[in-house]
């Protein structure tokens, strides 16, 4: 199928190699051939899949979809204001011409589109892109990811050859994941079930059971994990949370300068574990 040959195969990312021209430099580039204004309206290229063209009084300007994207001849008909799609569901026939990848990255080798893992032998995992930045996902149990049609399917539909089953396990789509890396304290002991913090929330926390299992855990209300110690803790004692619950009402004593000192008055510590918030 064109895509997978387009968006998966046809993709090299070469160290040294010159820098990708900007879309505007591309279009000067191939549009020395006129295209013919019948009358006004939008059309697809003839050649290149993600080109198109739009006429307006007879004149012919020709534009380029996001890179990754191509041009949906029913989309612009329709008054669309992006006429581009996924060329997983657009059908360009034998127009395999595509503007240059912007190579963004190893799992987004175009800006946007859905991708398989760059390691060949992960065939449970893919790459949503957008704009170049990437969401992985896993394939339910028992699935591998179809690279001819951007969906997961049975082993057997899909005939990827040399995968081979990894130990990370994810959840909450990619967001977090267990490789199996072993974790030591300072004492160089084993630790079963290494804990690691939610950057985007210091109540929560994941633990990785026998270092393969992903389960998402909280602290008790008031409280915050401490990565350093891998124990919840107070704010106050963790210097990147000691603000988290500065917005809270139900932590206006915690964060009071009743002393006008410009210290906040700890003292009055309170068991909020068992409060629910109105």
């Amino acid at each position: 199928m064109f895509s997978a040959l387009l968006l998966f195969l046809g993709v090299t990312l070469v160290l040294g190699s010159p820098q990708v021209r900007s879309q505007d430099e591309q279009l000067l580039s191939t549009s020395s051939r006129a295209f013919e204004c019948l009358e006004d309206g939008i059309y697809e290229d003839p050649e290149q899949c993600d080109k198109y063209w739009v006429c307006e009084q007879g004149f012919a300007t020709p534009r380029l979809c996001e890179d990754g994207l191509v041009f949906d001849i029913l989309k612009g008909t329709a008054g669309h204001n992006d006429p581009c799609d996924s060329p997983y569901v657009v059908d360009c026939g034998n127009k395999l011409k595509l503007q240059e990848p912007q190579y963004v990255s190893d799992y987004c080798p175009r800006k946007n589109g859905v991708f398989e893992d760059p390691d060949p032998t992960v065939c449970t995992r893919y790459y949503t892109c957008i704009n170049g930045v990437h969401l992985a996902t896993d394939c339910n149990p028992g699935l591998h990811f179809d690279v001819e049609n951007g969906l997961c399917n049975y082993p057997k539909i899909v005939g990827r050859s040399g995968c081979v089953e990894k130990t990370s396990t994810c959840i909450k789509n990619g967001a977090f994941c267990c490789t199996g890396e072993k974790v030591f304290t300072e004492q160089g002991l084993s630790i079963p079930h290494p804990s690691y913090p939610d950057l985007e929330d210091c109540q929560k926390f994941y633990v990785c059971l026998n270092g393969l299992v992903p389960q998402e855990s909280s602290c008790s209300l008031g409280q915050v994990y401490n990565e350093k110690t891998t124990v919840c803790d107070f704010p106050e004692r963790v210097p990147e949370c000691k603000d988290f619950y500065k917005n809270n009402k139900l932590f206006d004593v915690v964060y009071d300068d009743a002393d006008g000192d410009g210290l906040r008055d700890f003292g009055d510590r309170r068991d909020f574990s068992q409060t629910s918030i109105n």
